[in-house]
């Protein structure tokens, strides 16, 4: 994909700086099974402390959105957010690593970048909003519900 300055994700991946994905969409057969269904984006095995607060921004574009075609980072929509808030526990279980996932629904966002059914893949973007936090990432999805 030129003109995408990323390098291919390897997970699982730690998010001290804002990181660039492109993930694969599921296959279009599936997406045109029925109208009702909503693709959904999963960001899994997200480790963090539970003690610390962590944040991070998700944002979307379409992968043929290049900055030679007018497109680029400025036009990514914004997806949701991960939020840890800390929480202390009394026992001194402090500093206790949690994994989780994040789930968002994309579906009406591919519409208003104007993803067509033929992409086969769509940008996603992490950017850690919190400094001096380790989180780690082991994988990004786009599945159908």
């Amino acid at each position: 994909m030129a003109g995408i300055s990323t390098a291919e994700a390897t997970f699982p991946m730690s998010l001290e700086k804002p990181v660039t994905v492109v993930v694969a969409r599921p296959a279009k057969k599936e997406r045109d099974q029925e109208e009702e269904e909503e693709e959904v984006l999963v960001i899994e095995g997200i480790e963090i402390k539970r003690d610390e607060f962590v944040k991070f921004d998700v944002f979307i574009n379409d992968e043929d959105e290049m900055p030679a075609s007018g497109g680029g980072p400025e036009k990514a929509e914004f997806a949701g957010s991960f939020v840890n808030v800390p929480h202390k526990q009394r026992d001194g279980g402090g500093g206790m690593v949690i994994k989780t996932r994040l789930r968002l629904g994309i579906s009406e966002l591919l519409e208003g970048l104007e993803v067509g059914d033929d992409d086969e893949h769509v940008l996603v973007k992490l950017v850690p909003r919190c400094d001096d936090v380790h989180v780690t990432i082991t994988g990004i999805k786009i599945e159908i519900e």
